[in-house]
């Protein structure tokens, strides 16, 4: 996939916000692919329903374009630079944190 500037960014979750809704899965595969299609998505919602967890994850293809930040109901993600997140991940709380690429 081409850069379109985006490689100094990253998307960050706040799993507390997260209610598995997997809206952000949806418009990603509209976005790239025209076509709801979560198969074809670049984030996946890992749900634990024992742990009653909900953690966004990353393809490697994600161009962090913020799509699916943009559309999330819950406000779960955000868009930061890269340089912000690193930084955010030292301060942070428990539950919010850049997401990881799978």
């Amino acid at each position: 996939m081409k850069d379109n500037g985006n490689s100094s960014r990253t998307i960050i979750v706040d799993a507390d916000k997260c209610t598995g809704c997997k809206v952000c899965e949806l418009v990603c595969s509209m976005k790239h692919y025209g076509e709801y299609n979560p198969k074809k998505s670049f984030i996946r919602v890992l749900m634990n329903k024992e742990a009653h967890v909900n953690i966004p994850v990353l393809e490697m293809n994600c161009d962090f374009c913020g799509t699916c930040a943009h559309w999330c109901p819950a406000n779960a993600l955000s868009i930061a630079k890269t340089g912000d997140a690193i930084s955010m991940r030292r301060d942070s709380r428990i539950g919010a944190f850049p997401i990881p690429r799978a």
